[in-house]
């Protein structure tokens, strides 16, 4: 059995690495196969999903990120830290998911043994077949930007990146200047 795992909350109070850890080690006693890093498991989403991981500002230009032209790049891999903590302190398969956005650093996080497998979400969105064209030799960046457009249509509409056409990139606006979305 593998255990998606918050190691900590983003509000006051709330869940802390150490008791998250102390977790993960009676999860793993119980008989836990891999524990996938997560977090802000009591907040709402839009403050544990981070935007915009590893965009830098040629990939913004090229993805129509116009307001990111002039922000600093946000790092890679988020909850990498709190994986590398959770490493340390069971014997089992960790799991790190969060911002994981060029092939190259997923590679270094397995090579480093920070985590034994990387876990995708929202570039899978965008890229269903990703992981096997990383298989094939695929490298560098991978498409989705982080931008969190597909989650603020979900229940709204069929989950998809809207990143993929100008179209789509106006059906969105619509949708959101009308106000029909969550946030």
């Amino acid at each position: 059995m593998t255990v998606k795992l918050g190691m900590r909350d983003f509000v006051d109070g709330g869940l802390r690495l150490e008791e998250a850890i102390e977790t993960a080690q009676a999860l793993v006693d119980a008989g836990v196969d891999a524990i996938e890093v997560s977090a802000g498991l009591t907040s709402s989403r839009i403050e544990t999903v981070q935007t915009y991981t590893g965009v830098t500002r040629r990939r913004a230009a090229e993805d129509k990120l116009v307001h990111r032209l002039l922000s600093s790049r946000r790092p890679e891999g988020y909850f990498v830290p709190e994986a590398r903590r959770l490493k340390r302190a069971v014997q089992c398969p960790v799991i790190v998911v969060g911002g994981l956005r060029t092939v190259g650093y997923m590679e270094q996080v397995l090579r480093e043994g920070v985590a034994d497998f990387v876990s995708l979400g929202r570039p899978l969105i965008r890229e269903p077949d990703l992981p096997n064209a990383i298989r094939a030799g695929r490298r560098g960046l991978v498409a989705c930007t982080s931008c969190n457009i597909c989650m603020m249509h979900e229940g709204v509409h069929p989950l998809r990146c809207w990143r993929t056409s100008s179209k789509l990139l106006a059906e969105h606006a619509y949708h959101r200047l009308t106000g029909k979305l969550m946030y």
